[in-house]
């Protein structure tokens, strides 16, 4: 019998020497005895159990065992789930036999010292090297484990079923014990003549005793383990179950199964000793193709880890659920297993996840540095983790992320060991060759196993499951014949996953295992699975085929089609569903789903629960029923696109029937974080065929065709049209309004090629949750008090749903008429703001005071943050696989990795160029980078390449005669850049690595016209040269010899771009943005867009695609489409364009408002009832301040005031007025100011008859005077702090002085007697009430906060404010429940009323 495996690893470097000690039972050379019974005891050589190694050892406590040169450390005696190091647990253990009475040691040495000697006299019954191998490994696993037991059994039974699990054991080791002995003490020449049996039956005593030792330890460490759990403390354990994490990750959960005894025990015992040996490799790496066994072994890892107290987490991932196929669920799974397991990692991480609930949402690389790392190392936790199946997880990286992050910090951590096992897909196998992984990974290829090995486990699995159906049923005796097994063997061709669905389509309830094998074994058999070549008799497909026929019979036209529609929704599921969700979606009874499904249960994972999710039991049944040249029956075959379309036409139906306002009947005003039973809801309300067809119809509609159409555009139509906002609803309460993006996008896409398509619906509904995708995320009630309310007029989606709309507040004036053309805008609170755009088109990169937001290109929405620091950035720069980010300093080069969030590293700049760099590019396989400069003094520029990995710069070199044009770029394996002399460019290239390579490509003519400037750009792909002087923008085909384009504007450009493909070209103002398309007749306007207060720095960026486009506007980035044509919906005027340059006032009944726009020139009077306009002044004045009656306004200027009649609302609708139409005039009189060196604020008082002036001259204390609006005579003055604004309270008894900070100073305004003069009597001073100076909140309590939302005095959330509605406190004004700001581009006012 043979047991050798062989295993591939990189070389690790060699172990401190040590002596062989004579009678190591592992050198295979037993020696003379040492201690005086015979034999040698394992435990002594040269150390005891838990003694310090040496100094040339490892940094662990533990148990030495080895020989001939080798040294494997092990940490005995860190069993239980303390998380305490090896060698506290061994000074544990040293007190705990103190504790223990002398007659328990002795008992325990009894029991087990003498199992031991006889261990040690084994490795000589195996003549053959390879049994010699294998015995030898399970001698030092069963050694292992035995010195456990010592430590177990040297302290009192913990109870009574304690003491009878330890009395069973004693007895079975003892029996193993004599048959090992009775081998032992053969003559020598019977042992030769008996080795090939002997070897066999020391082999089986051997698992036998390892079977025994395993069992013992898993119920007692489960016990431990149940124990631990009630010990945590209701507040902690609290915090632990809520915090996110995936369900059923855990080894212990779901319906997997681990190894059958006797078999893959090579394989086992190779995995268990390297988990032992802390000079091994800290991960391992269980390589397989399909079906060879991987999650099997990783489960049997599982439990003999947990039964030996060294398992601290497994994740077994799966494609099929949601959590377990989310790259982010695997760190946070893992942490909270290893504080319900260690009390010292508990302590850590409890307090972690309290300070910062969030940290779950960070990179990969913050959450295995924060949730596992840091509490490991802090700690000092040695343990064993377990990943399974890591190629089930999403993952669209190149290389592996979580192997990426992984590699970056298995070295902080040498007692924690990784066991891990995927396919050998290429992200995966590249994850493992990151050079900081591949030294630290032992792999092992189970799929290179002889066939002998794999065999020899296959017969003696079949054996036990064939025995295991003798014992359960009646007349089987003799079955099966020895024929037949070798037969169902030789069939399997080595797949584990092939014999597993041969004994359970042979079990099956019901049915004659014998009749079923007779069937299977007439098969017809398949030359080939997929495109890999087996044997003859060796694939699944004709077992598949065999099954299938077997369960549903002879053709059944009328019940065919039937039985595909269910098994198609098991197979193409984005996730599994129950036997009843799958009878929902596909409007068939329940009660005939189930039958279906279980006659394949031998192919499925199937419950008797209807409710249960049912699921292949492979993958690779979906892989073989999906391919025609597979699955040669057609009676049987998946075709994707016919079931996608039926999936999602239940889909639709099951959505059109269900969705309704409110699902989850929440309450008003709050988001979902606020509700504390909105999972207990979701559960109760939207069960799981809604959850699923709310979540993936779309997912089935990409993968339908176009001769689906007819059927499919009715059902989308009306579900668009009639349940929109409640499915966003549902996505928002799931946590999944990403969705609703990829579903209107691919909706969009789907309907663009349909034959009856739906112009202009579903980019309306995408514009909706773009704009809107903030609050639809994280509060479904506020879809109905937000989103609807704020809408444009004349837009589909309000067209349709504002009936569903339940304000809190009213948009009484500024409604827009249409979707704007910025779709997004994301805000910096930064006026410095840098940003780059990913090559896969997916991310942003924006700079901030200290860090980077990565942002998502669609919505804007924060995805991670990096933090870089007090540098400044001048650029940020993306790899070409869009896995590294690079930042460019005033000092340095920062790159991080984006798939883990990690800092890749730092390189210092030392030349003297500065940052300000004018482009930069990578290297094919993004290792190097190269950066274009220009010297501080602008004289020079320079080329310099820097290796990211090693951190080092390669060269700099100065290009030749000429200005350097931007930008550089990469050419192959070459950099390429462009320089200029008057009349042309001349084009070079140049190594990534050596400057040697410099040469020059081509000399290109160019117009006398263009001369070097800084103003220049190059257009790489089409040898294209922009070029703008102040209001001028020509761009030259260097190529052909001819403009393009040729503009003269009335502002200055600033800077400008063209998209990668030079379909676009931008430019900016200082306030617009001018968009040009590509046509036959060179480039043509297509788009103007009016951005305020633009910096100096401002650049438009193009996304790889060109479709989009972002400008960086001071405070805020914005992005927008390319595609449609657009132009301001009215002239832009002069001096346009400060957003707190606007005056808003409300008459003190709350009737009307007079709004100035930033422009100025008009003044316009709201109906505040109606929002219409009642009245419009023309105005030629420059307005500081205005008061308002129901009947009257009165305007105040530098000089003096001007009073204009309001008309009835029924009277004169929409009237408007000049100058000429004054009801009054007046100029101020007794000016004792000179007005140029005069800096003065106003108030008009409610009841109009007063204007209140503050005058100062630079700063000096000045005074405030009060004049009579009708007369312009100054009727008091009174002095005032530096910098105070006049005020006068709602009932006008009384005019304040308020400073800039500090109490107010009052006036009371006495009843008017007669006289000219005020006598004003000065009152107490008083804190500056809400409304006064701070604008962001008002009298009742209304507060704007910088995320948008808008709180009522109660905390209530009643309105979210869009991003690019918002502006900044000096621009807001309260009264009373209306609030008034500026929204838009070019800013118009907006007054809102609440209504609660």
């Amino acid at each position: 019998m043979k047991h050798f495996l062989k295993i591939k690893r990189k070389k690790s470097p060699e172990p401190p020497h040590q002596p062989t000690f004579p009678g190591d039972p592992f050198s295979l050379d037993p020696g003379p005895p040492e201690d005086g019974r015979g034999g040698t005891d394992p435990f002594r050589n040269g150390m005891d159990v838990g003694q310090e190694p040496t100094a040339s050892g490892p940094p662990m406590s533990g148990l030495l065992i080895g020989g001939s040169g080798h040294r494997n450390v092990v940490d005995a005696s860190d069993t239980g789930w303390r998380g305490i190091d090896a060698a506290e647990a061994s000074r544990a253990a040293k007190r705990a036999r103190k504790g223990a009475s002398l007659g328990d040691v002795n008992e325990a040495t009894e029991k087990f010292g003498p199992l031991k000697v006889v261990l040690g006299a084994i490795p000589p019954l195996f003549a053959n090297r390879e049994g010699s191998v294998a015995a030898g490994n399970k001698i030092k696993n069963v050694l292992f484990r035995v010195a456990t037991l010592e430590e177990h059994f040297s302290l009192p039974p913990a109870d009574v079923a304690d003491q009878r699990r330890r009395d069973e054991l004693i007895r079975n080791s003892r029996g193993i014990e004599g048959q090992l002995c009775s081998l032992c003490k053969k003559p020598e020449w019977q042992q030769l003549t008996d080795h090939a049996q002997d070897e066999e039956e020391a082999f089986r005593l051997l698992e036998d005793l390892q079977v025994a030792v395993v069992d013992y330890q898993m119920a007692r460490q489960t016990m431990i383990y149940n124990q631990e759990l009630k010990s945590i403390a209701t507040a902690e354990a609290a915090v632990l179950n809520h915090f996110r994490s995936a369900r059923q990750a855990e080894y212990r959960h779901g319906d997997r199964n681990g190894c059958l005894r006797g078999t893959r025990g090579a394989i086992l015992d190779e995995i268990e000793l390297w988990s032992y040996d802390f000079y091994k490799p800290s991960v391992y790496w269980l390589n397989g193709l399909a079906g060879t066994g991987k999650s099997t072994i990783a489960q049997t890892i599982s439990e003999r880890t947990f039964a030996d107290g060294r398992l601290g987490a497994s994740f077994f991932c799966s494609r099929d659920f949601e959590d377990r196929s989310n790259l982010k669920s695997i760190f946070p799974t893992l942490a909270v297993q290893l504080a319900r397991n260690y009390p010292k990692f508990r302590s850590i991480f409890v307090p972690l996840i309290q300070a910062d609930p969030e940290i779950v949402h960070e990179s990969l690389y913050g959450q295995m540095n924060k949730l596992v790392v840091q509490p490991l190392v802090e700690s000092s936790v040695s343990t064993v983790i377990v990943i399974d199946a890591l190629d089930e997880c999403k993952d669209e990286e190149p290389a592996s992320a979580i192997l990426s992050v992984l590699g970056q910090f298995v070295a902080q951590i040498p007692k924690v060991k990784f066991f891990v096992t995927g396919r050998p897909e290429p992200r995966i196998r590249e994850g493992f060759r990151l050079p900081l992984l591949a030294e630290a990974t032992d792999v092992f290829v189970l799929h290179e196993v002889e066939s002998s090995r794999v065999n020899s486990d296959i017969r003696l699995f079949f054996g036990h499951k064939f025995s295991e159906i003798r014992s359960r049923r009646r007349g089987m005796d003799g079955w099966p014949t020895a024929e037949q097994q070798g037969l169902l063997c030789e069939r399997t061709g080595g797949l584990f996953v092939h014999a597993i669905a041969t004994v359970r389509f042979i079990d099956q309830k019901n049915v004659n295992p014998k009749e079923q094998l007779v069937r299977l074994l007439r098969s017809p058999d398949s030359k080939f699975e997929g495109k890999i070549k087996f044997k003859v008799n060796t694939t699944l497909d004709s077992l598949y085929i065999t099954i299938l026929q077997e369960a549903f019979g002879d053709d059944d036209p009328e019940g065919d089609p039937r039985v595909r529609s269910v098994l198609a929704a098991v197979i193409l599921a984005m996730n599994p569903l129950s036997p009843a969700t799958i009878a929902t979606l596909l409007s068939i009874d329940t009660e005939d789903v189930f039958p279906l499904l279980s006659s394949l249960h031998s192919l499925l994972v199937l419950r008797e629960d209807v409710d249960h999710p049912v699921r292949p039991f492979h993958k690779s049944f979906p892989d073989f029923i999906v391919d025609p040249t597979r699955c040669i029956n057609q009676r049987f075959h998946i075709s994707p696109p016919a079931h996608h379309a039926e999936f999602l036409l239940g889909c639709l139906e099951t959505m059109n029937r269900r969705l309704e306002k409110n699902m989850c009947k929440l309450p008003d005003g709050v988001t979902n974080s606020e509700v504390a039973d909105l999972r207990e809801r979701t559960e109760q309300y939207i069960d799981e065929g809604l959850q699923y067809a709310c979540q993936s119809w779309h997912k089935h509609l990409i993968h339908t065709t176009p001769v689906h159409s007819p059927e499919i555009v009715p059902v989308l139509r009306r579900f668009l049209e009639e349940k929109f906002p409640f499915w966003l609803e549902v996505l928002s309460v799931l946590g999944t309004a990403r969705e609703a993006v990829d579903a209107l996008t691919a909706a969009e896409q789907w309907l663009d090629t349909s034959p009856t398509p739906t112009p202009g619906l579903v980019k309306d509904y995408f514009r909706f949750v773009i704009t809107f995708f903030e609050v639809i995320s994280t509060s479904a009630p506020h879809i109905y008090h937000t989103a609807i309310p704020l809408s444009p007029r004349g837009t589909t989606v309000r067209e349709l749903y504002e009936r569903y709309a339940s304000p809190l507040a009213r948009v009484v004036h500024g409604l827009p008429s249409s979707w704007e053309q910025i779709v997004a805008t994301f805000n910096t609170y930064n006026g410095d703001t840098l940003a780059a755009w990913s090559p896969c088109n997916r991310f942003i990169a924006i700079s901030g005071h200290s860090e980077i937001g990565i942002v998502d290109a669609v919505t804007l929405k924060k995805l991670n943050t990096l933090e870089c620091g007090e540098s400044e950035t001048w650029r940020l720069s993306f790899s070409p696989d869009s896995r590294l980010l690079t930042q460019f300093s005033d000092c340095a080069l920062t790159s991080w990795d984006l798939q883990t969030g990690g800092l890749v590293g730092t390189i210092l700049l030392v030349d003297q160029f500065s940052p300000r760099s004018s482009s930069s590019t990578y290297s094919v396989d993004g290792k190097i980078i190269a950066v274009a400069s220009k010297s501080h003094d602008d004289t020079t520029f320079t080329i310099a390449t820097y290796d990211l990995l090693p951190k080092a710069r390669l060269y700099s070199y100065t290009p030749p005669k000429g200005h350097l044009i931007p930008p550089i770029w990469t050419d192959g394996e070459r950099i390429r850049f462009v320089t200029m002399v008057p009349g042309s460019i001349s084009v070079y290239e140049v190594g990534f690595i050596s400057i040697n390579t410099l040469a020059e490509v081509e000399t290109l003519p160019l117009p006398d016209r263009i001369p070097p400037s800084k103003n220049l750009l190059f257009l790489p792909t089409l040898s294209r040269l922009a070029f703008t002087l102040k209001g001028n923008a020509l761009i030259w085909d260097a190529r052909n010899s001819k403009p393009l384009l040729d503009f003269v504007g009335r502002d200055s450009f600033r800077e400008m771009s063209f998209s990668p493909d030079g379909r676009f070209f931008a430019c900016t103002t200082d306030r617009e943005l001018h968009l040009w398309k590509e046509s036959p007749v060179g480039y043509t306007p297509h788009q103007n867009v009016v951005l305020t207060g633009l910096g100096e720095s401002a650049r438009p960026l193009f996304s790889p695609n060109g479709e989009s486009i972002i400008m960086l506007n001071g405070f805020s980035v914005n992005l927008w489409p390319t595609s449609d044509p657009f132009t301001p919906p009215s002239s832009i005027p002069d001096g346009h364009g400060d957003r707190d340059d606007f005056l808003l006032e409300f008459s003190a009944d709350e009737t009307l408002a007079a709004v100035v726009p930033p422009a100025g020139g008009r003044i316009e009077i709201i109906d505040l009832e109606t929002g219409d306009p009642r009245l419009v002044i023309d105005v030629d004045m420059s307005v500081y301040c205005m008061g308002l009656t129901g009947s009257m306004i009165v305007v105040a200027d530098y000089d003096g005031v001007a009073a204009w009649d309001i008309p009835a609302r029924d009277s004169a609708p929409n009237a408007r007025a000049t100058k000429r139409d004054l009801f009054h005039e007046m100029t101020f009189d007794h000016w004792p100011w000179t007005p140029s060196l005069v800096k003065s604020t106003r108030s008009i008082s409610p009841n109009l008859n007063y204007v209140a002036v503050t005058l100062e001259d630079r700063g000096s204390p000045g005074q405030m005077n009060i004049y009579n609006t009708w007369t312009g005579e100054c009727l008091a003055s009174v002095p005032t702090e530096p910098k105070s604004k006049p005020h006068f309270t709602p009932d006008g008894s009384e005019v304040w002085s308020v400073p800039l900070s500090g109490p107010v100073t009052r006036w009371t305004i006495p009843v008017e007697s007669g006289s000219s003069l005020l006598k004003l009597e000065r009152l107490p001073p008083i804190a500056c009430p809400l409304g006064v100076t701070r604008p962001s909140e008002s009298f009742y309590g209304y507060k704007v906060q910088l995320d948008g939302w808008v709180l009522s005095s109660t905390q209530k959330r009643l309105l979210w404010l869009p991003h690019h509605w918002r502006s900044l406190h000096w621009s807001e004004f309260w009264r009373g429940r209306f609030f008034g700001y500026l929204h838009g581009e070019p800013p118009e006012v907006v007054i809102l009323e609440f209504l609660e």
